[in-house]
């Protein structure tokens, strides 16, 4: 897992994170993609998140400048199976 984040909070808007929009769809069976737009409580976040296992695992990178924010998120839709160290399968 990799986990890069840098962010300024507003102090008087803290708490505040709103979806201003939200675009999604699949890449492959598996595959997903998603791109999300934000209203929060950041004057500056720049966030980078890669995992390689676990639910939902795949690469996210946010920004957000002055409050408002984009987001890119390239995942797996399967869950994590910590069992058997391996994807759940459907059944």
């Amino acid at each position: 897992m990799i986990n890069l984040n840098f962010s300024i909070a507003n102090p008087w808007r803290r708490d505040l994170w709103d979806i201003l929009w939200s675009k999604h769809g699949s890449i492959t069976g598996n595959k997903a993609w998603e791109f999300n737009g934000y209203r929060t409580g950041h004057i500056i976040d720049v966030a980078l998140d890669v995992r390689f296992k676990g639910d939902h695992a795949g690469a996210r990178v946010m920004l957000v400048l002055l409050g408002l924010g984009v987001e890119l998120h390239v995942y797996d839709v399967r869950h994590w199976d910590c069992d058997k160290n391996n994807w759940k399968t459907r059944e």
